[in-house]
């Protein structure tokens, strides 16, 4: 009996059925904390005695939707005190460790998470190509379905965003100027044909990782000699202390996704000042509802902060409106990721 209603959970059947303990309140007794987590760990052993073969494939898909399931069922604390560590100490860790991709996110070789190594094996850069190749048959088939979900394609598809919001300004603006904060390897260098074609006179690109940016200054060899490098933390563009000069573009392509609401609102607010006039800031952040978000939680120790429409529609806060031209908003194709781009008078 849980919150007053019998429950029974039949493993072998759908993974529905786990809502059963979404009553489950945070000062559950101890036989029913124990029983949930017993039948997580028999869930799991039946899940992996489906698949025997090396080929992870379906098991993991199944795995993603059994987690979903139950984060969603249940509240924050049982999901976080109870059900997460117990799937984390299942064999089927081992499994899905195998997994380059989902390993280096648990392991943080930078020590953060959602480094750009790991956003590599997203795009499917060559400079991954290594690490995947190395990996075990399993590795490889979880690795095809993770880097595969509609997450991921949100993410390639940012990049891709990106390089044409460059394009836009260069091609609206002479001698455009670009600001990336917490750019990452600058991925989005290579997809800019105004970048490739000089069109802009400068792209500034500023992270706090300085491996992350002796891979992006590589560009300046490659694609612009216009691509710049500086060591700029988000402190340091809150308080003004680098004098950065002003910019046309302005973008942040996965920062957001870190921040709580009032840093993220003190921080636009800071990066605003640096439009010229027309200039744009453009902020994406993934929306709430991505159905790999548990997965991501348990086996890859990735935690980010999902977003509805009016929450990052406020990260304007701290900005007089009279200083706002307009303001867009628009979600990509994957209903993954909303995009706020503001531009000033």
């Amino acid at each position: 009996m849980i919150g007053g209603t019998s429950t029974v959970i039949s493993t072998s059947g759908t993974w529905a059925e786990w809502f059963g303990y979404d009553v489950i309140q945070d000062n559950a007794l101890r036989p029913k904390t124990t029983e949930l987590q017993d039948a997580i760990l028999v869930g799991l052993d039946k899940l992996c005695s489906k698949y025997t073969s090396d080929d992870y494939s379906e098991l993991t898909s199944e795995l993603m939707d059994m987690l979903q399931v139950l984060r969603v069922a249940t509240s924050r604390t049982v999901w976080q005190n109870h059900i997460l560590p117990t799937s984390r100490t299942h064999e089927i860790s081992r499994r899905m460790h195998q997994c380059p991709f989902t390993w280096h996110s648990f392991c943080k070789p930078r020590g953060y998470p959602g480094d750009a190594e790991l956003l590599d094996f997203v795009y499917k850069h060559p400079d991954a190509r290594a690490s995947a190749d190395t990996a075990t048959s399993a590795g490889r088939s979880i690795l095809n379905v993770t880097v595969n979900v509609p997450g991921c394609e949100a993410v390639r598809r940012r990049k891709e965003v990106i390089a044409r919001k460059i394009d836009q300004v260069a091609d609206e603006r002479s001698k455009a100027e670009v600001l990336a904060v917490a750019c990452g390897h600058l991925r989005e260098a290579e997809s800019s044909i105004a970048l490739k074609e000089g069109r802009v006179a400068r792209l500034l690109a500023t992270d706090q990782d300085q491996i992350s940016l002796g891979r992006a200054a590589r560009y300046r060899n490659t694609i612009s000699p216009n691509i710049e490098v500086s060591n700029v933390s988000v402190r340091n563009f809150i308080t003004a202390k680098d004098k950065l000069g002003t910019f046309d573009l302005v973008y942040a392509a996965g920062l957001y996704d870190y921040l709580d609401a009032r840093l993220a609102a003190r921080l636009t607010s800071s990066l605003f000042t640096l439009l010229k006039s027309g200039g744009r800031l453009l902020i994406p952040n993934f929306l709430t509802g991505l159905d790999q978000q548990a997965y991501m939680e348990v086996y890859m120790d990735w935690y980010l902060l999902y977003r509805t429409r009016p929450e990052i529609e406020a990260f304007t806060a701290a900005i007089p409106g009279a200083e706002i031209r307009c303001t867009d908003y628009f979600e990509d194709e994957t209903g993954s990721i909303g995009y706020l781009e503001l531009q000033r008078v």
